[in-house]
């Protein structure tokens, strides 16, 4: 009976292992390089994260209505430079993350799921290098390349995530999973912030005013699924992974790959 148990879990593993092909047989320097990519990737991110969030609360800040005002808005305060320096480290992290993706064999630099990431990363840029010229509806030229540069960061980053994901549909993995639901929750957010935006152009309904409380939702969900994807490549780095020396790529250097 033992002897079954044990050959059933012989062969998943076995499985397992050639369904992740590349990945699951990865040099070991490239395993150690993704790991601090990762992890340098989540420490920018949350660092990003912490920096905007005490905008809202420093004494300057405070006379800006988070449920009506953009996060861009900070900016142009006398702190601005927290929230430049904030999103140039978030996409620079963002950039990590996914650099850590590729070298762990995850998804490929010439694929949609990356183009896209990384269309995120030089939208999180583009909203600096153009900011905001005015406080709430800024009509302005500048206001609106702002405006274009700050939508196309949002849309592109869940659509990336999901081609990701989908190129490791058939695998377990909790990691992946919440990757997929995050980008789902953040799609929602920016199919509500589009109407909003499209309601304010072409009524008279002031849908703008709770804009900065979806805005935020949006952006506080993109953060926390970048940093997903960068647990999820620690995961796959892990010290059960199967450590390959690059010069033998059919000799394991230590353990095997273990699926959770």
């Amino acid at each position: 009976m033992n002897h079954h148990r044990d050959g059933a879990v012989a062969a998943s593993d076995i499985t397992s292992v050639d369904l992740l092909g590349k990945a699951a047989h990865a040099p070991a320097e490239n395993i150690r390089l993704a790991r601090r990519l990762a992890v340098a990737g989540i420490l920018g991110v949350g660092i990003a994260t912490v920096a905007i969030g005490l905008l809202h609360v420093m004494p300057g800040s405070r006379l800006l209505n988070p449920l009506s005002s953009t996060i861009s808005e900070y900016a142009l305060l006398t702190d601005g430079w927290i929230f430049d320096s904030s999103v140039i480290l978030l996409a620079v992290a963002s950039a990590l993350v996914l650099t850590a993706m590729v070298v762990r064999d995850l998804v490929a630099w010439r694929s949609w799921g990356a183009l896209m990431t990384l269309v995120w990363c030089v939208g999180l840029v583009g909203l600096t290098v153009f900011p905001k010229q005015g406080f709430g509806v800024d009509a302005s030229i500048a206001g609106r390349v702002h405006w274009t540069w700050t939508l196309i960061a949002f849309f592109s980053l869940p659509i990336g995530i999901n081609l990701i994901c989908w190129q490791h549909r058939t695998l377990p993995g909790r990691w992946r999973r919440w990757a997929v639901r995050l980008s789902m929750v953040a799609g929602g957010w920016f199919a509500v912030l589009t109407a909003q935006t499209a309601i304010s152009a072409l009524t008279p309904i002031q849908a703008w005013r709770v804009v900065g409380l979806v805005e935020r939702a949006l952006s506080l969900t993109e953060m926390i699924a970048v940093i997903v994807l960068g647990l999820w490549v620690l995961h796959d780095s892990g010290p059960d992974v199967v450590l390959v020396n690059p010069t033998d790529s059919h000799t394991p250097e230590t353990g095997s790959m273990n699926i959770r």
